[in-house]
């Protein structure tokens, strides 16, 4: 998550908020009511809080506009939000339930951070980098298999790393991404090909793209 949070409250107004966004080049803002998030406000619903005629982010009407008309007026709420101590995969799952592209992380009741789109993309990423040797192996587990028995043994057995291990579902089945490197993985491709596992694909990195 960001830590750096920018924040607004609730009493301040629309031209305040366009102007936070403005100077730090940012698209939403958390409103916060003694640290506590009360709701959010986006690029959009100050766009849309003007007539279509005016642009409030241009110079020009930032100086010119007149608005007493508070925040809490165009924010969104409730909002959704995420302990910070929970897993990454659940902030993922709340922003595609309720889609939505951030989420403020809360500590109790007080706003921490927040985690957006791209915070969730680039850990992945990391999960998911193993470097140009590495082979990244899918498998059908809507069966229930034990793989990671399999692999365990394995990794003795040929003297592989496993250096990653995801499992995720589409609709009603139940994959999983193993990504092996070392001498002998070649060695350990052919034999799983023969081992009866219900092995969906293997690709090295090299050929991913």
């Amino acid at each position: 998550m960001t830590r750096e949070v920018e924040t607004i409250s609730p009493e301040a107004t629309l031209i305040d908020a366009i102007r936070v966004m403005s100077r730090r080049q940012i698209r939403r803002l958390v409103v916060t009511d003694k640290g506590a998030v009360v709701g959010m406000v986006c690029y959009s619903d100050l766009a849309n809080a003007f007539p279509e005629h005016i642009n409030p982010f241009s110079p020009v009407a930032i100086t010119r506009a007149v608005s007493a008309e508070q925040v809490r007026t165009i924010m969104s709420h409730p909002v959704i939000t995420v302990g910070d101590e929970k897993p990454i995969e659940q902030a993922a799952q709340l922003m595609t339930e309720h889609r939505i592209a951030s989420l403020p992380v809360t500590s109790g009741t007080k706003l921490v951070g927040i985690i957006t789109e791209s915070d969730i993309f680039r850990a992945l990423t990391k999960v998911l980098s193993e470097g140009e040797d590495a082979v990244r192996i899918t498998f059908d587990l809507t069966e229930n298999e034990n793989i990671l028995s399999f692999l365990a043994a394995a990794t003795c057995e040929y003297g592989v790393s496993l250096s990653s291990f995801i499992t995720f579902h589409d609709n009603d089945r139940r994959f999983a991404f193993a990504s092996v490197r070392g001498n002998r993985v070649q060695e350990f491709v052919d034999d799983l090909w023969k081992s009866g596992h219900r092995v969906v694909s293997v690709l090295r990195s090299g050929e991913r793209g």
